[in-house]
């Protein structure tokens, strides 16, 4: 039988002195953007009672009971956290409350490269704003997010679920149905949505073919007026005008180029109500970043608050960080103090005077020759030596 005590549980990992060098200084830099387009961090408990996550749809979340037999869950998703805790906190002060955080999430996963089941995510909330120019505004943070933690290449996906509702009902589609369809949005299931196409009756072949190219409804703005000649829908039609709104808002941050369209975009959570966009990397097949607008999750703590949002997965930076050779994750300190016999009080000063500059100092616990310093400022991975003889 294996021994478990030298083993991390199945979906958890181990962080090298290297590795978390470089995870922290990616981090700050997030946090860093998000202080700077005026966000708030919060910080939520690491498991929550189960109801607070009975609107976000999360599966395969771990569950366990306290000693008075409430049912607890480990955090799955930070919308949820940061929902309760604007409904229960703070309700006064600003009427819109922009909230952002870095967090320890945990779902059970099938371990791949960039999944796991434990992971770190640091996103935004903008709670009380409802319209276009809230949705730009954490696209294009999500955006300046990205380039401070180092990543220069990327695409910006930007869907609607309205636009997926309202095709849904010109079909004429029941509650199952749309299920399904959704389903297959999720699965990314080409072969499925023909089907799907094929088995329409009564239907215009135009709205017929858009089911059959669902995944495949993606480009820039020339993209929304081909469709807005072929859709009817009041629903489909109001979430067009919704998607060209906030790209012209994106263009005006300059940021148009890292964006486009998708109308087949559909993500795993059920509490979106308006646009929803990924961020993808040329370097990963999986989105780094996903968020959107959810306007009635709040009312299931009591308010109604529109609020839109995002969450940007570090492991998965920092992988494609590593796959691009962009992160260096060799420790390294600026200076080596050594001493020899009966130097140490000397040495502690001069150590405590480096660090009062800003230096980052090891200093040897033993007496040594200069020599012996020299050797141990390089297996330090010190730049330079300070010797006190």
């Amino acid at each position: 039988m294996t021994n478990k005590v030298y083993q991390v549980p199945y979906g958890t990992k181990d962080i090298l002195p290297g590795q978390m060098k470089t995870r922290r200084s990616v981090e700050d830099a997030i946090i860093r953007v998000f202080d700077k387009w005026g966000y708030d961090e919060v910080k939520t408990p690491d498991f929550e009672y189960v109801d607070t996550f009975g609107a976000s749809g999360a599966k395969g979340d771990f569950r366990f009971f306290d000693r008075s037999n409430n049912l607890l869950v480990l955090r799955n998703d930070m919308t949820a956290p940061i929902a309760r805790l604007t409904a229960t906190r703070l309700q006064g002060g600003e009427k819109i409350k922009r909230l952002c955080y870095l967090a320890n999430l945990y779902r059970y996963e099938e371990i791949q490269a960039g999944r796991q089941c434990e992971f770190e995510q640091a996103g935004v909330e903008m709670l009380g704003a409802s319209g276009a120019a809230a949705d730009a505004e954490v696209i294009v943070l999500a955006a300046a997010a990205m380039k401070a933690a180092g990543v220069e290449r990327f695409g910006i996906s930007l869907g609607h679920v309205d636009f997926i509702n309202g095709l849904a009902e010109e079909a004429g589609f029941d509650a199952a149905q749309l299920r399904e369809l959704k389903a297959c949005l999720r699965r990314h299931d080409a072969v499925a949505m023909q089907e799907l196409a094929d088995s329409m009756e009564n239907i215009r072949p135009e709205i017929k073919q858009l089911f059959a190219d669902f995944l495949f409804l993606q480009g820039g703005p020339e993209l929304l007026e081909r469709i807005g000649q072929v859709v009817t829908q009041e629903k489909c039609l109001s979430a067009l005008d919704n998607l060209r709104r906030i790209y012209a808002l994106v263009e005006a941050y300059g940021a148009a180029e890292y964006l486009s369209f998708d109308l087949g975009l559909y993500r795993s959570l059920d509490y979106y109500t308006g646009m929803l966009f990924e961020i993808y990397l040329p370097e990963l097949g999986y989105p780094v970043t996903g968020g959107g607008r959810y306007d009635k999750m709040m009312q299931s703590f009591g308010m109604d608050c529109p609020a839109t949002g995002f969450a940007l997965g570090v492991d998965r930076i920092l992988l494609a960080l590593e796959r691009t050779g962009a992160v260096n994750n060799e420790r390294g300190w600026d200076a080596f103090v050594g001493w020899s016999e009966g130097k140490l009080p000397e040495a502690i000063a001069k150590a405590t005077a480096l660090r009062s500059e800003g230096r980052s100092v090891k200093l040897a616990t033993e007496a040594m020759e200069l020599t012996e310093a020299a050797k141990a400022m390089k297996d330090y991975c010190c730049s330079s030596l300070v010797y006190v003889e």
